[in-house]
């Protein structure tokens, strides 16, 4: 999808942010923000925000000399999730509904986010999300598929997240998953390591992306990426990255996610704040 000029003050407002945990010293804040503001004024807006993303993040990685600016936050949001994994893990068993529970718990974990301008709070949402209906509701039609999958891929999303997917790959246990991660650090977004990190390997094969945007997107992935992808007969992908990434390609997909902007509802039938289970089928949304 292409980007929409509603995208510009939420990048703005996410370089912003990474501004003021001074990992930049102070008196390089503008010129670094003017570099910003100079690529945005030039950038080509038939790109989907993943493809902005990505260089917006490559030219603070530049600016910072610093190949990963967030692996701190990352390994603490990993760290935490871990912490509860137990406690999250009884409460799916005890419920009346494993599955859906995880699956809640899987969506929930998209809040942990650093991107979008309205972060959401991991507890308040996951318990949200637990009694609340989820606006767009395709989770009878995901499990269905599964039940009938003979390979699955999963496309993650950030780092801390990935431990509710993870609890979600736990329950389904399905004999044959995929589990995909970005190529290179961006932003919060999950990586091979914080995937070793977190214990993914013992229940997915691991791949990546082959790409360090912050989404998959279908034109730059890599061809083994397309590959799994092609092979797959159940395809998930986790936030709204990965959607804008591949929501206008020709294949059956279910996007798991919180919508975060007004943008991103509208186009899957939701309002901002909404958690979503949405299937797209290989006629295309417009």
């Amino acid at each position: 999808m292409n980007s929409s000029l509603d995208c510009i003050p939420c990048i703005l407002s996410s370089f912003v942010r990474l501004l003021e945990k001074d990992i930049l010293p102070r008196e390089k804040h503008e010129k670094a923000l003017r570099q910003v503001l100079f690529y945005l004024a030039r950038a080509d807006y038939r790109q989907s925000p993943p493809i902005l993303g990505r260089e917006i993040h490559r030219l603070i990685r530049e600016l910072l000399q610093n190949p990963d600016p967030y692996q701190e936050i990352k390994k603490a949001s990993n760290q935490k999730m871990l912490a509860v994994y137990d406690r999250f893990r009884q409460q799916v068993h005890e419920s009346d509904d494993p599955f859906k529970t995880a699956l809640r718990l899987a969506v929930a974990g998209n809040v942990i986010d650093y991107a979008p301008q309205n972060r959401l709070d991991i507890w308040e949402t996951t318990e949200r999300v637990l009694r609340s209906p989820l606006a767009v509701d395709d989770s009878d039609a995901l499990r269905h598929a599964l039940r009938a999958s003979q390979q699955l891929l999963y496309i993650g999303d950030n780092a801390g997240e990935i431990v509710l997917d993870k609890l979600f790959l736990d329950t389904i246990a399905h004999p044959n998953v995929y589990f995909a991660v970005r190529a290179a650090p961006v932003i919060n977004d999950a990586t091979l390591e914080d995937a070793l990190a977190v214990g993914i390997d013992k229940i997915a094969q691991l791949i990546t992306t082959g790409d360090d945007a912050p989404g998959a997107v279908w034109e730059t992935t890599s061809h083994d990426f397309k590959t799994v992808f092609n092979t797959a007969d159940v395809v998930i992908a986790k936030g709204q990255g990965n959607l804008e990434g591949l929501i206008d390609t020709d294949y059956k997909i279910f996007f798991l996610f919180v919508a975060k902007c007004d943008l991103i509802a509208s186009r899957v039938g939701a309002h901002k704040g909404d958690f979503v289970v949405k299937y797209k089928s290989q006629k295309r949304i417009e």
